[in-house]
């Protein structure tokens, strides 16, 4: 088992070394095998040691070499692989594999082929680390390098400054989030000594009380870094910038990998959050407040592949609202369905943008249902889906957080609210692109090569809502999450009234969107100038502090002083120069001159 573990984790590296090192001579069509076929590999793997564990072999724990040997922050480069982390690996490799496939097409007249698909893998290897990290060092490790992949493959047509721009926002922005990680892990050193996950979660309610005001500033850290990550309010600005990079990167960003790490951390780190009920409530509020501000952005945006993005911070929003509540199971369903969904989604409006080069514009689009038949009932699917109407697998995982939070009245509404928002937007979206007069000519289907791969999310999207529905037993998806220590609250699917409401809401904003799909808010279009103001608070400020500095202060300061500097040297060089003149006479001269000063001194001082 280890050596599959080993061989899952590193062969999408191997797939990242062999693709760049040999991207010069490496033929074309060899490319396109190597980085899909890493990833498929992969999964095949992880789908192997999961057949393992469920005929009763352990799941292992790897330490491969001590990392720092130092005293008080002892650290081995070591691998766990749980349940948890299983799954996260299925949905990873799973879903990226595809988002590989479907990019043989989506990027067939890139010519430089060899870079995407290494940077790709490097991204799937780098979130495998994060999700198999036994301890915090390593798991950063791996959020670093998703935090680089995304840079790397967000500003992937760096020639074009809105690309390059992007990119540069989210490493920016992901910076801001990490320093409070890397802070919550110095703390976590300084509180229990060392960084292992599973040490720290066992001794954490044994050595802290509930409240402790240590564990509530390291979980705050903990989110702080997680909020970064996963898009929350107030590092979410990111996210819809992010859109300038290939189709095909947008997907796996939202539904498989850098998106949910966030989310992931909070639940890996629960038994610390559990300690912090301030926190807790904090999760949710910020949850709640990220899934309804996105909602109401996403109801105005005229691009299709903002309003997805839109769409996308507010699922995880609604996926923080879980775990603020201690629904750790209903959090982690969500994440599950939200990764076929919407890659669903975005490979559903790649192909129409692919197919009309480059087009994102909705205002541009009309009609399609009759150009892209197949990519029509596709995106249809995933649309339905996510708008939460049954039996369509978010219908099950949205109604589980939905009862989670029916506690708290101000959350429910705000999770109704939301779900309302979720299925008018998308269903505009949908009517906007692929209904009414068409507006395009000259285009057609996407080739068996980009529909493929959809049709699979396509059946995941309609049947992986059977993940967590059981009737009289608990679901499958639970069962399997229950076997690790974990203390996850688990919520299974139950016929209530609240169920019938969120259906009917959702069927409700289906309708709307159907009727009143050109209608937008300017306020919800610019997002509610939240960049806008990002723009005078702190890009401004900064931006004229710098300038400052190097207009005045830099040359007239800085480099003034240097220069006064190098001219005292030079002259008081020269004086001693003319002193080592090489005449002895001087220098018995300089020696009597010395030797009085020093006389007179002493009868001096011996008054």
């Amino acid at each position: 088992m280890q050596l599959l573990l080993l061989t899952g984790l590193f062969l999408p590296l191997a797939g990242f070394l062999f693709i760049c090192g040999l991207n010069k001579i490496l033929p074309r069509r060899l490319v396109e095998v190597a980085g899909p076929g890493t990833i498929l590999l992969s999964f095949l793997t992880f789908s192997y040691i999961l057949y393992c564990n469920n005929q009763g072999v352990p799941l292992p724990h790897i330490t491969l070499f001590t990392w720092i040997p130092l005293k008080g922050l002892w650290t081995d480069f070591s691998l766990r692989l749980d349940h948890l982390s299983l799954l996260m690996t299925l949905i990873i490799t799973g879903v990226g594999f595809l988002i590989h496939a479907y990019s043989v097409g989506y990027m067939d007249h890139d010519e430089d082929l060899a870079r995407y698909f290494s940077v790709m893998n490097f991204f799937i290897f780098s979130m495998l680390l994060l999700v198999l990290g036994a301890n915090l060092l390593v798991f950063f490790v791996g959020w670093e390098g998703v935090g680089l992949a995304s840079y790397l493959l967000i500003g992937y047509w760096y020639k074009r400054p809105p690309a390059a721009k992007a990119a540069k926002k989210a490493f920016v922005v992901n910076r801001i989030g990490d320093l409070g990680l890397l802070l919550g892990i110095l703390l976590t050193y300084s509180l229990f000594g060392t960084s292992d996950i599973q040490e720290v979660c066992q001794r954490v309610g044994k050595e802290f009380t509930i409240g402790a005001p240590l564990i509530t500033i390291l979980s705050l850290l903990y989110f702080w870094g997680a909020t970064g990550k996963s898009a929350q309010i107030p590092l979410h600005t990111w996210l819809p910038d992010a859109m300038e990079g290939p189709t095909p990167v947008s997907a796996l960003i939202h539904a498989a990998t850098m998106v949910t790490a966030g989310v992931y951390l909070v639940v890996r780190m629960h038994p610390v959050f559990q300690m912090a009920p301030i926190t807790l409530q904090l999760v949710a509020i910020v949850g709640g407040t990220t899934a309804l501000f996105s909602a109401l952005c996403a109801t105005s945006q005229s691009d299709l592949k903002r309003v997805l993005a839109y769409s996308t911070i507010s699922q995880l929003g609604l996926m923080f609202l879980a775990t603020g509540v201690g629904a750790y199971f209903a959090a982690m369903f969500h994440l599950t369905t939200h990764a076929f969904v919407k890659a669903l989604l975005f490979l559903s409006a790649g192909n129409v943008i692919h197919m009309m080069h480059g087009t994102t514009e909705m205002d541009k689009m009309g009609g399609l249902n009759k150009v892209f038949p197949k990519t029509n009932l596709l995106f249809l699917v995933g649309a339905l889906s996510m708008s939460g109407i049954p039996p369509l697998a978010i219908f099950f995982s949205k109604d589980i957080i939905i009862e989670s939070v029916s506690g708290n009245t101000l959350y429910y509404y705000a999770a109704l609210s939301v779900s309302l928002l979720t299925a008018f937007y998308l269903t505009r979206a949908y009517m906007l692109t692929f209904r009414g007069p068409c507006l395009v000519k000259d285009v057609k289907e996407a080739p068996v090569v980009m529909l493929a791969p959809v049709a699979v999310l396509g059946l995941l999207t309609v049947f992986g809502g059977l993940l967590g529905f059981a009737v009289n037993q608990a679901p499958l998806l639970m069962q399997f999450l229950a076997k690790d220590s974990l203390a996850f609250m688990a919520q299974s699917f139950h016929v209530t009234i609240s169920m019938w409401i969120s259906i009917l809401v959702a069927f409700t904003g289906v309708t709307i969107g159907a009727f009143y799909s050109r209608k937008s808010l300017a306020i919800f279009f610019n997002s509610f100038y939240i960049n806008q103001l990002y723009q005078a608070l702190f890009v401004q400020p900064c931006r004229a502090i710098a300038n400052c500095i190097a207009s005045f202060f830099e040359p007239k300061i800085f480099d003034s002083s240097l220069s006064l500097t190098q001219d005292a040297s030079y002259k008081t060089a020269k004086i001693l120069q003319e002193l080592q003149n090489g005449q002895i006479r001087s220098y018995i001269a300089w020696l009597v001159v010395g030797a009085s000063f020093l006389i007179i001194y002493l009868s001096i001082a011996s008054l």
